[in-house]
């Protein structure tokens, strides 16, 4: 049998840095023995994947391709203003009606990428040298703009998503975060998913 692989489509630029070594600390963390290979992630701007029809069909046939017969989609984009109960089961709806056959996860990040960072802040607060004092909000879902509450709570200067993304994305505490966010341990159930 081919081996499973992961083909990644992402809207980002920090994503598409990020995700392999995000996926990688999420299974290393869990239980199983299944070690997929990642393909190459396919970026695609958010405005795109969402508004402009056929775009993500066609870089999902992309990354499909490129992944061989034992492929499984992944899907990772931010919510921003949307509602992520809706726009996750819209997109994977226009997926699955394209690839029948094939698994398919779509999975949004509440408000955004970053979130997740905040989730396991100790972790990312070590990975950079800075406090581990860190107070983090019970609710993480609710704060909006998470670039600017890991600036002024971890880093005390500015994050750069596409130099940072990758990096924090190694150093996230998983069970800790799953714990905290349910976004993010939304993201690792379907990531789970994948790999049965």
């Amino acid at each position: 049998m081919a081996q499973l692989t992961i083909a990644p489509i992402v809207e980002g630029h920090g994503e598409q840095n990020a995700i392999r070594p995000l996926l990688t600390n999420i299974i290393s963390s869990t239980d199983g023995n299944v070690y997929p290979r990642i393909g190459a992630p396919y970026r695609v701007p958010w405005g795109s994947l969402v508004n402009a029809p056929g775009r993500l069909e066609q870089a999902a046939q992309v990354v499909l391709r490129e992944g061989g017969l034992n492929s499984r989609l992944l899907v990772l984009l931010d919510a921003d203003e949307c509602c992520p109960a809706l726009l996750g089961p819209k997109l994977h709806q226009r997926l699955v009606s394209q690839f029948p056959d094939t698994p398919i996860s779509v999975s949004v990040a509440e408000w955004e990428y970053e979130s997740w960072f905040i989730a396991s802040a100790e972790s990312i607060a070590l990975h950079v040298g800075a406090s581990l004092e860190v107070e983090v909000p019970e609710n993480i879902e609710e704060i909006h703009n998470p670039k600017a509450w890991i600036e002024q709570n971890i880093l005390h200067g500015r994050y750069k998503e596409t130099s940072a993304q990758a990096s924090f994305s190694s150093a996230i505490d998983v069970p800790l975060a799953r714990q905290r966010s349910h976004s993010f341990n939304r993201f690792c159930l379907e990531v789970e998913r994948l790999l049965v």
